[in-house]
């Protein structure tokens, strides 16, 4: 988990690319602990859940944004492991400022 903790802000600066994540075998994947990574979120980027659905597969998909347009999407599974998708800039629209008041 430390090791994780030190490396979460590179992982998400880097955007994955389709191909890439395609050739990836599920356990190349990055995930940790779901309340660690969003608190990580929040605290690193300012970003907090603005949207969420369940999966075919029983898992729960998660878009993180933030006001600066950044965003982060999670997998996060049945068992509270949240494992990332992407990550990227320019999120449009970007989260109404009101969004993150009295959080």
């Amino acid at each position: 988990m430390r090791f994780f903790k030190l490396c979460l802000p590179v992982l998400l600066a880097l955007p994955l690319l389709s191909a890439a994540t395609q050739a990836q075998s599920p356990n190349s994947v990055p995930c940790a602990d779901r309340s660690m990574a969003t608190t990580q979120l929040h605290e690193l980027y300012g970003e907090r859940r603005i949207g969420y659905g369940l999966a075919a597969n029983g898992s729960v998909i998660e878009l993180f944004a933030a006001p600066n347009g950044s965003f982060t999407l999670f997998a996060t599974l049945p068992h509270g492991v949240s494992c990332l998708i992407a990550t990227g800039q320019s999120w449009e629209p970007a989260p109404e400022a009101e969004y993150y008041a009295g959080r």
